[in-house]
């Protein structure tokens, strides 16, 4: 008689939580959408569209812009850096102007 009992009380207490989420009583406990969230490890790329990654010579570098971007923010860099600090300036920064 107690199992009928308790198995009555659970039944009613999910009869009146299903009308309720029926209801959509509990729409506001949850966000309509979804929070935007970045993939883990995410940077996202500086204003001049560049990054660090796993180059770290001149050769393979694209421009005297991207090879500046790798001398001041990457570390791992491993630029040819004339005695002005200019950095590839056999290959990429030839001239002040260069961009």
């Amino acid at each position: 008689m107690k199992r009928v009992a308790i198995l009555t009380f659970l039944a009613l207490v999910v009869w009146q939580v299903y009308g309720q989420f029926k209801a959509g009583k509990f729409a506001t406990l949850m966000p309509a959408t979804p929070a935007a969230s970045a993939p883990v490890g995410y940077t996202p790329a500086p204003a001049g569209g560049f990054s660090c990654d796993r180059r770290t010579h001149c050769a393979q570098m694209t421009s005297c812009a991207e090879a500046r971007y790798f001398q001041q923010n990457c570390r791992d860099a491993d630029l040819e850096i004339d005695a002005a600090g200019v950095p590839c300036a056999r290959r990429w920064c030839t001239s002040p102007d260069a961009p």
